[in-house]
């Protein structure tokens, strides 16, 4: 290991009240208590809380705060069985679009060193008061990331990549590949082939995608021609004249030379996310 890779990770997580179990305690025990009824819930104290609707929908199209649970703890299990170790005995977690907390909260108790960044400073600002174990950070968009070289044998990215232009792709894939450390196992959600299919093919995900029927089928047409990578840019909350975003879909092909590049393709979890969304996952050299 080198010396700035050990200096990062085994920096001793914040002062404090000693952690609850959370996490660290047994998965499924973890994930039926963040898991509630329908209707009217208050976490216990143990359970992380939730966002405000307010918050909650800019990042995930969601209002109620059941769903939004049902969403970290669907992921969370996904993201376990994608891992080669049990997402608690990493050390240095770096939750890359973080937003208001989805992965975030179900990460309470973490014993390492858990740092959450994200463009907007609405979510940073409710991490960084609500969620005691993570390192809330503001970025910059298309600006490197204000971490050093090597600081995380895990990372996680859920619903970033997904709306990246093919340039702005490239920059954060070098970004997450200097600050992850050799070895590091990265996990990184995309909208690919099942999800074009889906979304072609099902009236309810072509809706809530709203985009044209014809820029699908010319993205499809480009698959099956070997081109692997679709943008539709949106005018969303994040869309800017500095910054495009939108919805991207990059095909398996594409992901194995093109993110080759940057890291070790180990596997791609197709619809590892609601039958949608597949995980990349990746380890840094």
């Amino acid at each position: 290991m080198c010396e700035t890779m050990a200096g990062a990770l085994e920096r001793s997580p914040r002062t404090g009240p000693a952690p609850t179990a959370g996490i660290n305690g047994d998965l499924e025990d973890w994930l039926v208590r963040n898991r509630p009824p329908e209707g009217e819930w208050v976490p216990d104290a143990d359970i992380a809380p939730l966002p405000p609707p307010g918050l909650m929908y800019p990042t995930t199209g969601l209002t109620n705060p059941v769903h939004f649970a049902y969403h970290g703890t669907d992921f969370l299990r996904a993201l376990s069985q994608l891992s080669p170790m049990p997402l608690r005995d990493y050390r240095a977690v770096l939750d890359f679009g973080a937003g208001v907390g989805r992965i975030a909260r179900m990460f309470q108790g973490f014993r390492g060193r858990y740092v959450g960044v994200d463009i907007d400073a609405g979510n940073v600002a409710w991490l960084e008061a609500n969620l005691a174990h993570v390192e809330a950070v503001q970025t910059t968009p298309r600006k490197p990331l204000p971490l050093a070289n090597n600081s995380f044998d895990y990372v996680v990215s859920i619903s970033v990549f997904s709306h990246l232009t093919e340039v702005d792709q490239h920059f954060y894939l070098a970004e997450l590949g200097r600050v992850a450390a050799p070895g590091a196992i990265l996990m990184l959600s995309i909208h690919g082939a099942r999800a074009l299919e889906r979304a072609l093919s099902e009236d309810v995900i072509f809706e809530m995608l709203s985009i044209p029927r014809d820029r699908l089928e010319e993205i499809a047409a480009g698959f099956a021609a070997g081109r692997g990578y679709g943008f539709i840019r949106q005018d969303g909350h994040l869309t800017s004249a500095t910054y495009e975003y939108g919805i991207t879909f990059i095909s398996p092909d594409y992901i194995k030379t093109e993110w080759g590049r940057y890291f070790e393709v180990l596997t791609i979890g197709v619809g590892a996310l609601h039958d949608f969304q597949d995980v990349v996952v990746l380890k840094a050299r």
